[in-house]
């Protein structure tokens, strides 16, 4: 009987879903779409009726058919490359529409709701948006995040790393969080993306304190921005309020090339560079005075004697990352497809040495995108994502005298020891530190491995279709399985390990798989004789994401062995996690005539990381634009669009995993093995991060948009904030985490873009971009304190948690005081971007971008410093800096610069040529040129000012412990399309 009720509820289902498809249209338009000029037919025209969502598409040679709800009627036919044209249709029958070839681009549209879009001129809250061509069109680029750099206001980026496959921590509109997550939600395709940094283990071999420490790449580096169509980039909440307590951080939604119409096109490309350090410290200038000055007679024999019989002193910099890392990265992309089917195949392979020996990273890409319409009712897309990714990172950053990291022993190491091998292979031992770097390089191994597939899907429906309303309902989602290892090796003969651990191993499998799907509503009505359009959404989401970290590790290591098994003390650490979201929501979106857009939406989320993880939480947004230019007392022709607007929205931040329950540990008491409390009381009511902001915007067009200006000011305010805070011993406890705090971010952005000239033999585009950020601590419930695991204590300097201060200060102990030293927040940032078209066949562009103001804490030069080694400890400044006592101080320095991030030059051939040479199978051949970070002006000392030892996590920029070097790329470019 169950089943028999649970069969007849499935046919009322259907019935629900398939019934209002009888009610479709019964007239039939049939007709061909030809090109103006030439009277052929034009393939793949979008054909619509206009004011509803129904549509078709012309066939190769430009046939098309309609059926439609009534006649007379008007349709509308566009396609990329054609100026659009409605055309009214009285009869049923066989007409000829004809079209004119325009280079106007379709107007841009933008994500506003997980199921609908809006063109920009509408859009009513500050929207960063970056095209394929910007984003890889000029230079070779190795990761997403990097590729950003410069190209949207409010992002600040901050490499984390040097090494091949990047590490950067993106950061939209201030920090959001101080314990929580600070990087975007990354959507593909619809499809949640995991951008996690994997810790190795490295740790525990070299002394570094914090897994974040490790010089890991964050997971976004597997995504090739060469696939990418085109990114949008909701900066604030008020924009990202539809997605609820994922959205706290801003998003990031990327869009992935997708198949066009026609004939099959065929791309390829080949990217030929090299990578070398981008700015060298270079040696201190020792004499022999200075050399036993700065230590004693003995090393002053040395150094004499090293000079007599090498010719000169030992370049261990040049060494270690003077090397000239090869790259090639190699595309081939295929494109189709019919009025049924389109289809976007690609693969690609980078590989990338690093400018250190033995280390590199590489990438193998698959991509299919297929597009299906299945039916005037049914549409279907499906995204699938194969990637083979590897690295080989080295030891650089913050450890405890591990002799592992370069930076440290370089620091420490006196350029007149000779640490090459002998003739046997075999590496003397450095007097100076407890590692050789060089033994370190080519002996040692720091590496990782991914396989990753990401598969997304949408389903598009059309349930009802007439004159006024229009209802579809759309299902889409996706996972994201991440499979990861990680590989650390130290041999047993390792300068540090000998009568100490005796050799170190650590081995890393970890699992990660994400898995989101929502489910739409949208209704489309037209009302007020067409001058009202109200577009109705709402549906459900589901994310449920789940990681397995394990790492086995070993040491004292049986002699040239490196298995963790041959290990006679063994170590594992599983870190296992399951996250569950759900969330409703619902949104209406008023577009009056153009002249005035208002939305209004609401979502509720609850997640298995809240304190009570079935209470709904709720996040309001709303918006309004109104098109002064499209008013009809408007006359100012030169003024195209001049656009107010205002925004308001919330987003959410749960706590982290595990949170809300006190921590158990393992115990033995008296052979009884057992668990305990490990000291961490979990806090069952622990309420959600709450971000809300206020934004406001003029947005002005001049000249039919020749020119355009975007202005914006947002206040966001972060209420709740989730910290730790200790507690008395008599409590039985050590430290508590809940929500003890509140911030604010307050900004402003400008942009401007024009085309100052357009003729057919020289074109010029440019942009200017403008923003600043300032961040405070608005409410502290426990004692001003520094932040964990953010620095390295009072004495150094270290990021400080006060009320009416930014969350970004660096505070110091000078004289027993604690002492605000610096503010790694910049002042503010700009970027000039160029392109230029000369003589139709020269392409010429270029990037330039400056940070002005805000403050690193250089504890490297702190190492070198103790070392001796500081280049420019013979001047008056560095002697004063060894005579001060204020360390907190006297390592704080101006992070300020101005960069060429990015250069090129590219020629296309005539097609004449093209033809002449290769016949009618090659479309067209670009060569080119271009350089990334070609030049760096900054009074910072270290090797790049844009730097964080704490990894992406957190407050994680302006604190340098001898990272691996930033580096220029030169590339060499070939594109043919066929």
């Amino acid at each position: 009987m169950k089943k028999h009720n649970h069969f007849c509820k499935m046919k009322i289902l259907l019935l629900l879903i398939f019934v209002p498809t009888l009610l479709l249209a019964q007239e039939t338009i049939t007709g061909k779409v030809v090109v103006e000029s030439t009277g052929e037919g034009a393939p793949f025209m979008n054909v619509i009726e206009e004011g509803t969502n129904n549509g078709t598409s012309s066939d190769i040679d430009g046939n098309f058919s309609i059926t439609v709800n009534s006649l007379p009627v008007n349709l509308k036919v566009f396609a990329l490359g054609f100026a659009e044209k409605t055309v009214s249709v009285a009869t049923a029958g066989n007409i000829t529409i004809q079209v004119a070839e325009s280079t106007e681009s379709l107007e841009e549209v933008v994500v506003t709701g997980l199921g609908s879009s809006i063109k920009r001129a509408n859009l009513a809250n500050a929207v960063s948006t970056v095209s394929a061509e910007e984003l890889v069109g000029n230079t070779g680029q190795t990761t997403v995040d990097g590729a950003l750099y410069g190209k949207v206001t409010g992002v600040n980026i901050t490499s984390s790393s040097g090494a091949p496959g990047g590490g950067f921590a993106l950061r939209l509109r201030g920090v959001s969080s101080i314990n929580g997550n600070n990087q975007p939600l990354v959507i593909v395709d619809g499809v949640y993306i995991n951008n996690v940094e994997i810790p190795s283990g490295l740790r525990f071999a070299s002394g570094g304190n914090r897994g974040n420490e490790e010089n890991s790449g964050n997971r976004l580096a597997d995504l090739d921005p060469n696939d990418i169509e085109n990114i949008e980039v909701l900066k604030g909440s008020s924009a990202a309020a539809i997605y609820g307590q994922r959205g706290n951080a801003g998003v990031v939604i990327i869009t992935t090339k997708r198949g066009k119409g026609g004939k099959t096109k065929i791309s390829f490309s080949q990217d030929t560079g090299i990578n070398v350090i981008q700015n060298r410290l270079g040696l201190r200038p020792w004499t022999a005075a200075s050399v036993e000055s700065t230590f004693n007679a003995a090393e002053r024999d040395k150094y004499n004697a090293t000079i007599a019989s090498n010719g000169g002193l030992y370049d261990y910099e040049d060494e270690i990352y003077g090397n000239t890392g090869f790259i090639t990265d190699t595309r081939i992309n295929a494109t189709g497809g019919n009025e049924k089917t389109k289809f976007y195949v690609g693969g690609s392979y980078r590989d990338e040495e690093g400018i250190i020996k033995n280390t590199g990273f590489d990438r193998l890409s698959l991509r299919t995108n297929i597009d299906h319409r299945i039916s005037n009712v049914f549409d279907f897309s499906s995204t699938t994502n194969y990637v083979r990714s590897n690295s080989s990172r080295s030891f650089t950053g913050n450890e405890n005298e591990g002799g592992l990291s370069y930076g440290y022993t370089l620091a420490f190491t006196r350029p007149w020891n000779n640490l090459y091998p002998d003739a046997d292979g075999n590496y003397p031992n450095n007097p100076n530190y407890p590692g050789n770097p060089i033994f370190v390089r080519d002996q040692a191994k720091n590496e990782d491995s991914n396989n990753r597939i990401i598969q997304g899907f949408k389903l598009n429906t059309k349930l009802f279709t007439r004159e006024n309303n229009r209802i579809r309902l759309i299902l889409n989602g996706g996972v994201d399985y991440l499979a990861n290892e990680t590989y650390v090796y130290v041999p047993e003969t390792h300068q540090a390990q000998v009568g100490n651990q005796e050799g170190f191993v650590a081995q890393g499998k970890n699992n990660f798989t994400q898995f989101n799907a929502q489910a739409i509503a949208v209704w489309n009505n037209t009302s007020l004789n067409g001058d009202l359009d109200l577009t109705t959404q709402f549906g459900i989401t589901y994310l449920d994401q789940e990681s397995n970290l394990v790492n086995s590790r070993g040491s004292d290591l049986t002699g040239g062995q490196t298995n963790v098994d041959q290990s006679v003390n063994q170590v594992i650490d599983q870190f296992f996690s399951t996250e569950k979201d759900f969330g409703y929501f619902a949104q209406v979106e008023g577009n009056y005539k153009d002249q005035f857009i208002a939305t209004l939406g609401y979502r509720f989320d609850k997640s298995s990381r809240n304190g009570d993880p079935n209470k709904l939480y709720g996040f309001p947004k709303a918006s309004l634009a109104v098109n002064i230019a499209n008013l009809d007392f408007w006359s100012v022709e030169v003024i195209n669009q001049f656009k107010v607007r205002a925004a308001y929205g919330e987003t959410g931040n749960p706590a982290s995993f595990g949170a809300t329950f006190t921590s158990l540990g393992s115990s033995n008491t008296g052979g009884n093995g057992g668990t305990s409390v490990a000291g961490l009381k979990g806090d069952p009511n622990v309420e959600p991060e709450t971000a809300s902001e206020f934004e406001v915007g003029l947005d002005i067009g001049l000249l039919n948009s020749r020119v355009s200006l975007e202005a914006t000011y947002y206040n966001k305010k972060v209420s709740d904030l989730i910290l730790s805070r200790s507690l008395p011993a008599s409590s039985g406890f050590t430290t508590e985490t809940t929500n003890l705090a509140d911030l604010k971010n307050e900004g402003v952005e400008l942009a401007v873009r024009a085309d100052v000239l357009d003729s057919d033999n020289f074109r010029w585009n440019t942009g200017v971009q403008f923003y600043l950020n300032r961040s405070e601590v608005t409410r502290l419930d426990v004692p001003a304190f520094a932040q964990p695991g953010a620095g390295f204590g009072t004495g150094l300097g270290t990021f400080y948690i006060e009320e009416g201060k930014p969350v970004t200060q660096l505070v110091g102990n000078i004289n027993g005081t604690l002492t605000q030293v610096g503010n790694v927040e910049p002042d503010f940032q700009m970027s000039f971007n160029n392109q230029l078209t000369i003589l139709k066949q020269w392409d010429v562009s270029f990037l330039l971008q400056w940070k002005k103001g805000g403050e690193n804490l250089n504890l490297s030069r702190f190492l070198t410093d103790l070392g001796g080694t500081s280049p420019d400890l013979e001047t008056a400044e560095g002697q004063a800096r060894l005579a001060s006592t204020a360390d907190a101080l006297r390592f704080v320095e101006p992070a300020g610069y101005l960069r060429l991030r990015e250069a090129a030059i590219y020629y296309r051939l005539p097609s004449k040529t093209v033809t002449n040479w290769l016949g009618d199978a090659v479309e067209g051949i670009k060569l080119g040129v271009s350089a990334r970070n070609v030049f760096t002006i900054t009074d910072y000392s270290s090797y790049d000012p844009e730097v964080s030892v704490n990894g992406g996590a957190g407050l994680s920029s302006g604190i340098e412990v001898t990272p691996f070097p930033s580096s220029q790329q030169f590339y060499f470019h070939l594109n043919v399309n066929f």
